[in-house]
């Protein structure tokens, strides 16, 4: 039996698969999606959430969101995740 290729063991390759489905993304949007910029902009998101991977082995990202023993910095967190998100979208 093969290896299911949507799995990941490291931020590293979750970084990989995200890539892979960004790419994946724009090109049916390409050849099958009309040019949707829906479409594009969701394979910017997946691209996006593939250059945060990192955070999720990042101290200071740790302790910013705090963890299930841990209270984060206070500030609300889908707040904080989305500016994150924002930030790496705004590079597009």
């Amino acid at each position: 039996m093969t290896e299911d290729p949507r799995a990941y063991n490291s931020p590293e390759e979750l970084a990989e698969l995200l890539r892979a489905m960004a790419a994946r993304m724009h090109y049916l949007n390409r050849v099958a999606l009309g040019e949707s910029r829906f479409a594009w902009w969701y394979a910017e998101l997946l691209r996006s959430a593939a250059q945060m991977a990192v955070l999720l082995k990042d101290k200071e990202t740790q302790q910013r969101f705090g963890d299930g023993w841990q209270e984060g910095s206070g500030e609300d967190p889908r707040a904080a995740f989305l500016a994150l998100l924002d930030k790496e979208l705004s590079k597009r």
